[in-house]
């Protein structure tokens, strides 16, 4: 996955992603859980990595 032009680590990018994509969580709760990770990560900036994604694959 090429994260080029991203300001967060790609390794939170990629928790995020698995977390959506794995579990089928929605992305309020992916945010949840990474709130309580200690990162802070809006629902909308998780909804366009995995549209991004999507796009590549």
């Amino acid at each position: 996955m090429n994260t080029k032009g991203h300001c967060d680590p790609k390794s939170i990018i990629l928790q995020a992603v698995y977390l959506k994509l794995r579990f089928t969580l929605s992305y309020r709760d992916v945010e949840e859980i990474m709130k309580m990770y200690g990162f802070r990560v809006d629902h909308v900036t998780i909804q366009r990595w995995i549209y991004n994604l999507r796009l590549l694959l």
